[in-house]
């Protein structure tokens, strides 16, 4: 069981970074030389403690004014650099394994959500890095984070895309409730949700012959709700049917879940003429 009382979440991202998204030396050289010339020309005072002519604030405030526009042009050219790595590395997932440490999730036949959730994540990050993607787990280990450090994570790394995995739980008598159903948010039109979703979806279905369930306009899951890039979640399977619980726990029906998400998800980035 892990807790986050003693977890520092900046040492948590610098983990996440030397896991394989070290910044080039390009950039990070552009960077302190940026931050430098911020620092010793645009915020340096003036040297000389003699009295300033109206004439000579005036030219003062133009030479301050040119530093500052120089150094917003220099910023953009780091954001161009920036760019540009990112698409020869290709694009950013977060592929997020639901619940972890003290949060079990549901509860199937003595297996539980949390791990379930992560032995799938792992493989769609083998999946998506084999495809050239780039691949932020939320987590690798079981532990706990809050359903807004996700969703901070991501955003602070501006990932392309969010896929969040987790298993599902039916509380009727009918215990023979099975398949696989996707979540997202449809009330944002700013992020293309619906699309990656139905990819995901389909996919999944498709590598896995699962029985296929509805895809959910919901608008009030915090992971897919507060993320700012095309997010969805996938309930790939009820822990509470025997049968799919057994299947879920098994290493070769877990790779073809993990197949079919990378699948929908390449498939969203880089439009395929045939399925």
């Amino acid at each position: 069981m892990y807790g986050r009382k003693n977890r520092n979440w900046k040492n948590k991202r610098k983990r996440n970074r030397e896991a394989g998204f070290l910044q080039p030396v390009l950039l990070v050289a552009l960077t302190v030389f940026i931050c430098t010339y911020v620092e010793m020309v645009v915020l340096a005072a003036p040297a000389s403690s003699a009295p300033i002519l109206a004439e000579d604030k005036t030219k003062e405030t133009l030479q301050m004014s040119w530093k500052l526009e120089a150094a917003e042009n220099m910023l953009a050219v780091q954001d161009l650099i920036w760019d540009k790595i990112r698409r020869e590395e290709g694009p950013m997932i977060v592929v997020d394994a639901g619940h972890g440490g003290e949060d079990s999730g549901c509860l199937g036949f003595g297996i539980y959500e949390k791990d379930i959730n992560l032995q799938i994540a792992l493989r769609v990050k083998q999946n998506l890095e084999e495809r050239g993607f780039q691949v932020l787990m939320t987590r690798e280990t079981d532990e706990f984070l809050s359903k807004e450090e996700r969703a901070e994570l991501a955003n602070s790394y501006q990932a392309d895309a969010y896929v969040s995995i987790h298993q599902n739980t039916y509380e009727g008598s009918d215990k023979s409730v099975s398949g696989i159903e996707t979540w997202y948010d449809g009330a944002d039109e700013s992020r293309d949700n619906a699309r990656l979703a139905e990819l995901v979806h389909q996919q999944t279905i498709k590598s896995t012959g699962a029985n296929e369930r509805v895809l959910w306009d919901i608008a009030d899951l915090y992971v897919t709700n507060k993320t700012l890039m095309p997010a969805c979640l996938i309930e790939t399977g009820f822990l509470t049917n025997r049968k799919e619980c057994s299947q879920l726990s098994s290493a070769a029906y877990q790779e073809k879940i993990a197949e079919g998400i990378a699948e929908g998800i390449e498939m969203y980035f880089y439009a395929k003429t045939s399925a």
